[in-house]
């Protein structure tokens, strides 16, 4: 059985939207976590249990811009959305592991779905996007909006086509970062839109 994301007329672009949308909704819907902290979820996903030491030894510390306290800030907000678990460990009381639960393992799971390769796809993704970004912390807004851009009638996308594509947030943070991106050159304003 094809599914819509199958049929040979998607784009990349457009499949790159659903996966975002689905990182939001395992996020807790806010898009306007970093994409750091998908990929903390994704990796904490794939070590059911590991640890944040694990995790700072795992990924990719200068291109993630990741220290110890922004892992603790990250894991606590995760934690504290209901994103993660974190149990204390058998082995030693000082260790707590970390898994992921409920809705964000389950949308996670649909965006893991769309790379072959599951959790290192997605994570490969996810650093390819942070990589292009010329800004600190490059959050899911603002992926989804050069996302929406790339489809194939991006182009031709006004200002207001583009916010549509957006999340239910606040218009005035929506406008923030749709002009931070002008700024710094990811997008391009067409006509004066």
């Amino acid at each position: 059985m094809q599914t819509e994301r199958d049929t040979p007329d998607r784009t990349k672009a457009a499949q790159a939207c659903e996966i975002i949308d689905k990182l939001v909704a395992a996020l807790g819907g806010d898009p306007a976590s970093p994409m750091r902290r998908a990929v903390l979820l994704c990796d904490i996903d794939l070590h059911p249990g590991t640890t944040q030491s694990d995790i700072l030894v795992r990924l990719p510390q200068t291109q993630l811009d990741l220290n110890k306290s922004a892992l603790t800030r990250d894991i606590e907000w995760l934690y504290d959305r209901g994103c993660i678990i974190r149990q204390q460990s058998f082995s030693d009381a000082r260790i707590s592991e970390l898994s992921t639960l409920g809705y964000a393992k389950k949308n996670l799971e649909i965006a893991l779905s769309y790379f072959p390769d599951r959790h290192f796809g997605l994570i490969h993704f996810l650093l390819a996007y942070i990589n292009v970004f010329h800004q600190e912390k490059p959050t899911l807004r603002d992926a989804k909006i050069v996302a929406a851009l790339a489809t194939e009638d991006g182009q031709d996308m006004s200002r207001q086509d583009v916010l549509d594509r957006l999340y239910d947030g606040p218009l005035s943070t929506d406008l923030r970062a749709l002009g931070h991106l002008v700024e710094t050159g990811m997008i391009e304003k067409n006509d004066g839109q």
